[in-house]
């Protein structure tokens, strides 16, 4: 089982870092929407990039491969990897991948969110090699075949170390960061990789995570003995998601956006809206910044009543996805009041 012996107390610089990651997942993404394998950019000094992560929505009907996320290795020490997932991108999009409070079992840990648990099913790596000559074209190499998504990831780690035969060294391991949807499927990752004793995962950093199971999910999870951060906007929709039945795994590190950021449920879910909280230095995206000719009293009271007018008038269809044995697909309207 994985374990570290004493979790780490919070540490705000790097969980930064750790947002470096994300960032750079969103910008693979939004630099080329269509393209399931985008060329890498530039990571936080030190690491290189590694593989591709990809899913698919099953939500309306099965989407193409989409790129959600990618693994990093640092070159100092090639030993430690980063896992990062991206979150939806934007808010319309994440609640079309919402999910009932429909749950399934999951082997050794109690129940969890049927959406989520489909959705990491099809997850898969695709392996990164680099160009072996200037001016050719990197290659990829999908590592489906491993078998699921944790055993892929691992089948990664022993393609980059040179090792495809032997299992990575024990020194091994990955530490995890994760925004919105991404942070439910990168929990229910640490949990599926705590049952391999091929590396460990020392860490998972979420940002906005939703609830991923039920209370024997979340006591298992918690058992586990990794450093958690869970880092919350408490003005954030999502991490109240899913409704009912459904628990947190620890640690809570929560955070206030209301006298900082605009209020919208986009800017409260943002991800820059995160480190912005985290850190001040941290740039808003402009369109979530408060005016800057307005007191702050008086933009917080404005700030409130145009939110109050605004999710007044909010109204969003959720498909909400549900095992066949239960039926079809049930489409719900939420009306915020």
């Amino acid at each position: 089982m994985n374990g570290v012996q004493q979790p780490l107390p919070f540490d705000s610089a790097r969980a930064i870092l750790y947002g470096q990651f994300l960032y750079a997942a969103y910008n693979m993404y939004e630099s080329a929407p269509n393209n399931a394998t985008p060329p890498p950019v530039a990571l936080p000094t030190d690491y290189k990039f590694v593989a591709w992560i990809q899913m698919r929505d099953f939500i309306i009907t099965e989407t193409n491969w989409v790129f959600y996320g990618l693994l990093a290795q640092c070159i100092s020490k090639p030993n430690e990897y980063v896992l990062a997932i991206r979150g939806t991108e934007d808010l319309t999009e994440w609640w079309d991948d919402l999910t009932s409070a429909v749950s399934v079992p999951l082997s050794g840990f109690g129940d969890v969110a049927y959406g989520f648990q489909r959705i990491y099913e099809t997850l898969r790596v695709i392996h990164y090699a680099p160009p072996k000559m200037p001016g050719t074209r990197y290659s990829a190499r999908s590592l489906e075949s491993a078998g699921s998504f944790a055993r892929q990831i691992a089948a990664a780690i022993r393609a980059t170390l040179g090792e495809e035969a032997a299992p990575p060294s024990p020194a091994t391991s990955i530490e995890v960061t994760v925004h919105s949807l991404g942070a439910a499927l990168a929990t229910l990752y640490v949990a599926e990789n705590s049952q391999s004793t091929e590396f460990t995962t020392p860490l998972i950093c979420t940002f906005a995570s939703p609830r991923v199971g039920d209370f024997i999910f979340k006591t298992e999870f918690d058992n586990l003995g990794i450093t958690s951060w869970r880092i919350v906007n408490e003005l954030d929709v999502v991490p109240k998601l899913p409704f009912i039945g459904y628990f947190h795994v620890e640690k809570e590190e929560a955070y206030n956006s209301g006298s900082s950021v605009d209020w919208t449920l986009a800017c409260w879910h943002a991800l820059n809206t995160y480190l912005h909280l985290i850190d001040s230095s941290q740039p808003l995206s402009s369109e979530c910044s408060w005016p800057q000719n307005l007191a702050a009293t008086s933009s917080l009271s404005s700030g409130r009543r145009s939110a109050n007018a605004r999710l007044r008038q909010t109204e969003k269809n959720i498909a909400l996805s549900v095992p066949s044995e239960h039926g079809a697909t049930i489409n719900v309207t939420i009306k915020v009041s």
